[in-house]
């Protein structure tokens, strides 16, 4: 039976991860259900919103009844690997490599998990500097390309010193990443 995903997704949104891991058990088709209502969020999934507010156990359920961790649906075509390291979530990020996450996968902009966590979404990285920190750490020891470019010609780094998150712009320095030049 299709129920309705947005109350769902709004418990998660909500940090009420107890009621939506019921939730999910009594209709695990949800798993695999995408927001419907028009807006920013649209084609979103519940392994976005869980990603995004670290809900590690929650995450680990979707997935096993068949979440993608690799979905892109979303208006802005951000994996829930990107919603976690925009949000500095470390054991979502961890988790989400662990199954299978691609960790380059890039969004329409051409911005990829790395680029999230070197903006540091709202905070610019500073609500958990050691977290985005971490974040950026994982990525990078996962494999993630340090010079690829946004549509912007944007590499992570560039993004990192543009949103003044300079914790993460300090561990991508470490791991030989430079900015582009303004030439390019």
């Amino acid at each position: 039976m299709k129920q309705n995903v947005e109350p769902f997704i709004e418990m998660i949104r909500d940090e009420r991860f107890q009621d939506a891991l019921e939730t999910l058990n009594a209709d695990p088709f949800l798993a695999t259900s995408h927001a419907e209502q028009p807006g920013q969020f649209h084609g979103v999934s519940p392994l976005h919103w869980a990603a995004h507010r670290n809900a590690v156990e929650l995450c680990e359920r979707l997935i096993e009844l068949g979440a993608d961790v690799n979905d892109s649906a979303g208006n802005w075509w951000l994996t829930p690997l990107s919603w976690a390291a925009d949000a500095g979530r470390v054991e979502t990020v961890e988790l989400l490599l662990k199954h299978g996450a691609d960790v380059d996968q890039d969004a329409i902009a051409g911005t990829t998990a790395l680029h999230a966590v070197a903006m540091g979404g709202s905070s610019q990285g500073s609500r958990d500097p050691a977290a985005y920190q971490r974040t950026a750490e994982i990525l990078i020891a996962h494999g993630a390309c340090l010079s690829g470019r946004s549509e912007r010609r944007q590499t992570p780094l560039d993004d990192a010193i543009e949103y003044e998150n300079e914790y993460v712009a300090a561990v991508l320095r470490a791991h030989g990443a430079q900015p582009s030049s303004p030439a390019e």
